[in-house]
């Protein structure tokens, strides 16, 4: 059993618990927040579009015919499939929103107000709603109903321009960074508007922007950018900082490090590299001389890095004197790191015909509440029958009917339980 503080059980099943979240989210940025709030303790009923569902049910990496990346946004959800196109459909969405306390959706702008599912329709029949959009661009200016993506928002947030060697191409990230913290701030912005229903009793719409949460990332650059009234263009500087050195990726015997020593630990880091020549170097001898020779700099580091057999050793010695450092790890040295392992942020799920799973759990920890994967990932239409019987008037004949005519979908595979 996981404790809370000073060893006590924990006081109820997550901070979110008693929440009912309605998602008719996609791909990631939507699926992000409602799997955030899922691991908090909400009740997330995942509404799939009909025949398919969720289209990132189908992308690769797959096993036995499920989605890696399906499975990790949309474990600890239960799904209904809907066809939101027949009106019997968008009935059974109504309906659920009725009873909903949040609804998170990241279709493009539009496609549920031409279905009669927007804020303005979901909300008559529950003033306390809260609905979030997340999209490309968010619901308003010239590019709104522009369709977009991860990559198309990191190269128009300014990040991509900022990414890479200075005379290469501008680069994208590794990893699906836009959809992420847009997914992040739609959580955030959701956690907001249910305090402040808490005290006005009233619900709210939430637009959310890929755009414009990556640009809200950006720090030195936007600074210099400001700071010098748009005079000077941030540039890509490759794997060693503009301003401050030595701060970068420097190469060892046996992968790369990362090291930032900052302006008031010159003296020690020099003394802890076994340099102390270096503070008597003209082209050290200050911050600015310092950022200006940053890759003479390098040189000596790398050439210190590279005496010892391992990068091991020189990190001991550099975290002794309080350096910030640390290796660059794979994805495989990152999810099996003793930090990772301490921190429980890995949790074993199983999967009907997968196996178990080491899955990320929301990256939160509270002294009294759970924060822990609450279930598997769902087949599609897995919950059509347990959900939708909870609804008036949805007797077991009319889900029966509602099935066979294709206005609920359900595909379990045989041997899920």
């Amino acid at each position: 059993m996981q404790m809370g503080k000073e060893g006590m059980p924990f006081s109820g099943d997550g901070v979110l618990s008693g929440v009912r979240v309605l998602e008719l989210g996609q791909f990631i940025a939507g699926p992000r927040a409602g799997r955030m709030m899922a691991d908090l303790g909400a009740e997330v009923i995942k509404v799939e579009p009909a025949p398919d569902g969720d289209l990132m049910r189908n992308y690769p990496p797959l096993k036995a015919a499920q989605s890696g990346v399906f499975m990790l946004e949309n474990r600890g959800k239960q799904s209904v499939c809907v066809d939101l196109n027949r009106p019997e459909g968008v009935e059974i969405v109504r309906a659920l929103a009725a009873s909903a306390d949040v609804v998170i959706e990241n279709f493009s702008p539009g496609v549920l107000a031409r279905r009669g599912l927007d804020y303005d329709e979901l909300s008559r029949n529950n003033p306390g709603l809260i609905m979030c959009s997340v999209s490309g661009f968010g619901q308003t200016g010239p590019f709104a109903n522009r369709p977009s993506n991860d990559r198309l928002a990191v190269a128009m947030s300014g990040i991509m321009h900022l990414t890479g060697d200075p005379d290469g191409p501008p680069m994208p990230i590794g990893t699906s960074m836009a959809d992420s913290t847009a997914g992040v701030h739609a959580f955030g912005a959701i956690c907001a508007a249910l305090f402040a229903r808490s005290r006005t009793g009233r619900g709210q719409y939430v637009d959310i922007s890929l755009m414009e949460t990556l640009f809200h990332t950006l720090d030195l650059p936007l600074a210099i950018h400001l700071l010098s009234s748009g005079q000077i263009a941030p540039q890509r500087c490759g794997v060693h900082n503009l301003t401050t050195a030595p701060t970068g990726t420097f190469r060892a015997r046996d992968g790369y490090v990362v090291i930032s020593a900052f302006l008031h630990q010159w003296e020690a880091f020099a003394n802890a590299i076994g340099k102390p020549e270096l503070l008597t170097d003209p082209r050290f001898a200050t911050a600015p001389e310092r950022a200006k020779n940053r890759y003479a700099l390098a040189e000596i580091i790398e050439e210190w890095l590279q005496s010892f057999p391992s990068r091991e050793e020189p990190l001991a010695i550099l975290a002794q004197h309080r350096v910030i450092s640390g290796p660059v790890l794979d994805v495989a040295q990152a999810a099996n790191h003793p930090q990772m392992q301490a921190r429980h942020a890995m949790q074993e799920v199983d999967h009907p015909g997968v196996g178990a799973l080491a899955l990320p759990v929301a990256p939160m920890r509270f002294s009294d509440e759970r924060v822990a994967i609450r279930g598997r990932t769902p087949a599609l239409g897995e919950h059509n029958e347990t959900i939708l019987s909870q609804l008036p008037n949805y007797t077991p004949q009319r889900i029966a009917d509602l099935t066979a005519s294709g206005v609920l979908v359900s595909k379990i595979p045989a041997g899920w339980d």
